[in-house]
């Protein structure tokens, strides 16, 4: 099983800079703790983010509807840890 992940909970009002200083070169896992109300501008940074690090974003939120962004979005922790190996070995392979 492959856990390289790292596992983000966005407060709710935080400001983008500080969500910048969290992210790293790993797949990310993101919990909004209001997913109700999510800034479109945090979403376009993670959107960015992954086409510059190739590397898997998945959100987790029962209300977020993805049809623009590349990340995906589902509604448990375990499904996106799923994704996210998924893609790793995705990845694996095609590197081959």
């Amino acid at each position: 099983m492959i856990n390289k992940f790292e596992k983000i909970h966005v407060k709710k009002n935080i400001l983008l800079g500080n969500i910048k200083k969290k992210v790293s070169k790993n797949n990310l896992i993101i919990e909004f703790e209001d997913d109700n109300n999510i800034n479109t501008e945090i979403l376009d940074f993670f959107n960015s983010h992954m086409k510059k690090s190739k590397k898997s974003i998945v959100i987790v939120s029962n209300t977020l509807k993805n049809d623009r962004y590349l990340f995906s979005v589902v509604p448990t922790f375990q499904e996106a840890k799923d994704i996210v190996e998924i893609e790793e070995i995705e990845r694996l392979i095609n590197e081959e």
